[in-house]
């Protein structure tokens, strides 16, 4: 319909309700509406196909139905947009569909220029691309254009995507990486010293620089404590704000191992085989000695916030069993307030970790993940042929079968790096790994969790 003809209307239709109120009564005032502005927005239904193969190998297709009830419109006033507070599914078509819109004027129209149309609620519309729509009020003026759209994941959110990013060449051997400040650290031995690069973004690293501690040290200790890298040399605790420039911890203490870190302390065991603690990094307590059935080198190590209290923090820490013939790596925790390990393997557990080979494990979309070399266990487990997660912290384990899973490239990585390999994870929820002898760094990310809220 015309515009102008509907303006005509419009106006033929106040004036006769003035009339109106005129005659029933000298007292009654009829109240004009200036109000134009869409008030609800949303869709109840789209079918969409998906091309599929049935498990004999024919070509059939597949229906499913995202329900608009489940994704609920922003309605911005300020900048009139009219988008969903979350992406629809990947490959969902959004080229016919029905939308419900609740306004506060008498006809809601689709902005087209001089080919205006009014909406009705039986319209399939193509949002392809966004729609604009305004709002016709009882004066007959319009008001803002708002625009609308659909969005719909151009990835599927819950896949994990990885991407190779540099070669570091085959002067990185037996890395160890250290996320501290936004930059990643990457140790290793070069020329019988310890050396360091290091990056922010992944692509463009430092030159090899030996770090400048006077012995030769572990770098394999190395981890991070409150914006600091920390590590051992000679038994002895050194720290680095860069990674190359360091200074000796005159802790008056003797230590034989660095076993984790969270947001208040750090602990190790000390030369006598005691658990020590430290909320400085400087005075060190001791306690009590450390288990007999406590896990063996090499350690792994994560802290994460409490689900039931945001300032208090677990570490969970994974190692080999120290019997030898057992099958499963072995997991112990303590909360940090705390000065007490506990055993999170159960002997009558069936649904244990793997003992991978040079394991690692980290907490990664509020679970716990663990992965590595070959299991040792008997069901030939290749090397990082997946994942096995926890949602009870560590004391079950499952094999993750879908959607997070390694590049294939990966077991002939770890073979050409001799089992050696590095792990950190960013803030951005990115896992990266640094391969030995190659030098290659790769990082991966479930999708969603690098959307961008709106």
């Amino acid at each position: 319909m015309k515009l102008k003809v509907l303006n005509i209307i419009a106006c033929l239709f106040v004036a006769a309700c003035v009339i109106t109120s005129c005659l029933d009564s000298e007292n009654l005032v009829y109240e004009t509406n200036y109000k134009s502005s869409i008030t609800a927005f949303s869709f109840d239904s789209i079918i969409t196909y998906y091309p599929s193969v049935t498990e004999e190998g024919k070509d059939t297709t597949l229906s499913k139905y995202v329900v608009g009830s489940d994704y609920p419109f922003i309605i911005d006033q300020i900048r009139g947009k009219i988008y969903p507070a979350d992406s629809l599914p990947v490959g969902t078509d959004v080229s016919k569909v029905v939308v419900n819109i609740q306004s506060e004027g008498y006809y809601v129209f689709v902005e087209a220029g001089e080919n205006d149309t009014i909406w009705a609620d039986s319209d399939s519309l193509d949002f392809t691309n966004p729609i604009q729509f305004k709002v016709l009020s009882e004066m007959n003026t319009f008001g803002q254009i708002y625009t609308a759209q659909i969005d719909v994941h151009q990835q599927d959110p819950d896949i994990m995507s990885w991407t190779r990013l540099v070669n570091l060449g085959a002067d990185i051997k037996t890395p160890k990486a250290v996320y501290a400040k936004e930059n990643i650290f990457v140790f290793t031995e070069k020329d019988s010293q310890v050396a360091v690069t290091s990056t922010t973004n992944g692509k463009e690293w430092t030159s090899l620089q030996n770090i400048d501690i006077p012995i030769k040290a572990d770098y394999t200790t190395a981890m991070e404590w409150a914006g600091k890298i920390y590590m051992l040399a000679d038994k002895a605790l050194y720290v680095s704000e860069n990674g190359i420039n360091w200074t000796k911890v005159e802790t008056g203490q003797t230590f034989s191992a660095l076993l984790a870190s969270c947001k208040n302390k750090m602990v190790g065991i000390d030369t006598d085989n005691h658990y020590i603690e430290s909320d400085d990094a400087t005075n060190w307590e001791k306690h009590q000695v450390m288990p007999a059935d406590f896990p063996k080198a090499p350690f792994t190590s994560v802290s994460y916030a409490l689900t039931t209290n945001a300032n208090m923090e677990r570490i969970v820490l994974m190692g080999h069993n120290t019997i030898e013939k057992d099958t499963t790596n072995v997991v112990w925790s303590q909360i940090d307030n705390e000065n007490e390990w506990v055993a999170m393997t159960y002997k009558n557990n069936k649904e244990l970790c793997p003992k991978f080979e040079n394991p690692t494990i980290i907490h990664y979309n509020k679970k716990l993940y663990a992965f590595g070399g070959p299991a040792k266990d008997g069901t030939n487990l290749q090397a990082f042929k997946q994942f096995y997660s926890s949602k009870d912290n560590g004391i079950s384990w499952e094999p993750v079968t879908k959607n997070l899973l390694f590049p294939k490239e990966f077991a002939a990585l770890y073979e050409q790096a001799e089992g050696n390999y590095s792990c950190i994870v960013d803030k951005n929820n990115f896992i990266w790994i640094i391969w030995s002898n190659t030098g290659e760094v790769w990082r991966g990310r479930i999708n969603k969790m690098g959307f961008i809220k709106q």
